[in-house]
């Protein structure tokens, strides 16, 4: 556990960081075109270290204070902070979890929180930055149909590789993932949950990760759906 004041840009903010792995002892972050990328496609903001080498995701508080003051003080303060059940944790151990399973994630060097309650980015996670890697989403989109197909019978495999270890995805988009030039499956954004232990209910569990929204069509989906099918009850 570190204590660390990180240089966020011009503000300078402390967080608590657990697990930390090959930080170095000073930190400063700054945003990027490569950030405001990531950002373009999700809800949570991301810094950079000086260096390159690192990755920073943070998520702020649900609630403003002004606002909802109940709401922040039992959600965003007490739960996400002091009970330390936040974001950069959670998926810190989903991480771990991909890990376990054999699928490719980014190095984590620590999952950190801030105590400050004038701080609205109360959760921090640090990994490696991965280069040469595009969104899986951006990516999918300029494929062509054959190459599309390619790549859902690999995406629906790590899927399912993920199910026989026990978790299913909570929230299952192309995005999750970035390709690197190599066309390697990196996975980024992990919030995983167990899946049921009644085997009855272990497809249904499976099925409901696939959404026509979320993998582009249902044209797509539907195919998802039978390869992971036939994968599950081949096994």
């Amino acid at each position: 556990m570190k204590l660390l004041d990180i240089p966020f840009d011009d503000r300078r903010r402390r967080y608590l960081v657990f697990h930390a792995n090959g930080l170095p002892d000073k930190l400063a972050l700054a945003s990027t075109t490569t950030t405001a990328q990531f950002e373009a496609i999700g809800s949570s903001r991301f810094f950079v270290s000086r260096d390159g080498k690192l990755l920073a995701k943070v998520v702020p508080d649900k609630f403003r204070k002004a606002q909802a003051p109940l709401k922040w003080l039992l959600r965003d303060y007490i739960e996400k902070r002091w009970l330390a059940q936040c974001d950069a944790r959670k998926e810190y151990n989903s991480l771990r979890i991909l890990r376990r399973a054999g699928l490719a994630t980014p190095r984590c060097h620590g999952w950190g929180l801030s105590l400050n309650p004038g701080n609205r980015n109360a959760s921090l996670l640090l990994m490696e930055q991965v280069h040469d890697a595009r969104p899986g989403g951006e990516v999918f989109k300029e494929m062509s149909e054959a190459n599309r197909i390619a790549f859902l019978e690999r995406f629906c495999a790590e899927v399912i590789q993920l199910a026989h270890t026990g978790y299913v995805h909570r929230d299952l988009h192309y995005n999750n993932l970035l390709l690197t030039k190599d066309e390697e499956l990196i996975w980024v954004d992990s919030h995983v949950r167990r899946l049921p232990t009644k085997i009855a209910d272990q497809w249904p569990a499976i099925s409901s990760m696939f959404t026509k929204n979320k993998l582009n069509g249902e044209k797509y989906k539907k195919h998802v759906e039978e390869l992971a099918h036939a994968s599950w009850f081949r096994n």
